[in-house]
């Protein structure tokens, strides 16, 4: 059985690379889905999940995490601008919003 931790996934959406870190530490009260733009750390998109959700979706599934970028970048995260700093808690909504399973 593994132990739920931080997972690092790098993606490329509409030819910018990402890296989104999933949080699952058991410490947490919250699920963390972190969205940084590949040459930067100062510009991020956070949304928090409610642990019940990750028994219907896998965060880390790479087709979930571009459906998270791409919802973040409609939503007007501009990951261009240095210091864009965006929090959306809480984040169930969006497993039925964008069919993400």
């Amino acid at each position: 059985m593994k132990l739920f931790t931080k997972e690092v996934k790098k993606l490329t959406v509409d030819n910018y690379p990402f890296h989104c870190i999933i949080d699952q530490s058991p410490d947490n009260d919250f699920i963390s889905f972190k969205i940084y733009p590949s040459d930067t750390k100062t510009s991020y998109y956070v949304i928090f999940f409610s642990w019940k959700i990750n028994w219907a979706t896998i965060l880390c599934h790479p087709k979930v995490c571009a459906k998270l970028i791409n919802y973040a970048i409609s939503n007007g995260w501009n990951y261009k601008d240095k210091n864009a700093v965006v929090k959306l808690q809480p984040g169930d909504f969006l497993i039925d919003q964008l069919g993400l399973d």
